[in-house]
């Protein structure tokens, strides 16, 4: 019988690294140039889990008006720069448990980080907590059609496992670790199990997914799915 899970697909900032507020700050400052202005409960309530596409899409529509292609593309360029900013001036680190939780699952299990970022950002944000040798694939924002909260990235990153480890896998196989609930619905609905970790939501606000722990610290997620292997 194969151990299950198959792969472990990580969700990256709120999961693995402390970077939402990195891109809260980031995506303030770019939409103040446009004179709009977004307070951080609205973010967090509204935005959390949405690839910049998609959030830029979302607040423009809030507020009326039109997102041409000119400012689009301003828009991106912006905050990724600020990004990029903060990210030298190393304002992350990871969250409570994952350093540990990672390093005793990583020659047990495939895993796999499935984020909403620019490949850039979180390649540099691996590399800085020392993590990045222990995922054999990144799915970013640039490698989907369709970004966050759906689910596209999540089977990209399954797909792409498989063919590391030369074995097809479902998403049944496959255990998703996330904190936004608009995609842990989406990946409930395309046939994942999902881990969901109250670093940006409240635990009530997680319910959809089949397990909700408040940290990854080992010893937490292993009292919540026994079976999973947590070698430390």
């Amino acid at each position: 019988m194969s151990l299950w899970p198959g792969a472990l697909l990580f969700d990256f900032d709120g999961v693995l690294v402390n970077s939402e507020p990195l891109h809260l700050l980031a995506f303030q400052e770019v939409l103040k140039a446009e004179k709009i202005e977004v307070s951080e409960a609205e973010y967090y309530q509204e935005f959390l889990g949405h690839d910049d596409r998609n959030a830029f899409r979302r607040v423009f529509e809030k507020h009326g008006r039109t997102l041409d292609p000119k400012t689009f593309l301003r828009l991106m360029a912006g905050k990724q720069a600020g990004m990029m900013r903060q990210i030298r001036s190393r304002k992350y680190q990871p969250l409570p448990g994952v350093e540990e939780f990672v390093r005793s699952v990583w020659r047990h299990y495939p895993l796999a980080v499935c984020s909403g970022s620019l490949r850039d950002e979180v390649d540099a944000m691996l590399e800085g907590v020392s993590l990045r040798d222990c995922f054999s694939v990144v799915v970013a924002a640039e490698d989907v059609v369709a970004g966050k909260p759906g689910a596209e990235g999540y089977l990209l990153a399954m797909r792409s496992v498989s063919e590391k480890i030369r074995r097809r896998l479902y998403p049944e196989d496959c255990l998703i670790i996330e904190d936004a609930p608009s995609v842990v619905h989406s990946a409930r609905e395309a046939g994942f199990p999902v881990l969901a970790v109250a670093t940006s939501h409240p635990v009530e606000k997680l319910s959809e997914a089949n397990w909700v722990v408040k940290s990854l610290q080992p010893t937490e997620v292993q009292r919540k799915i026994p079976g999973l292997k947590v070698y430390r």
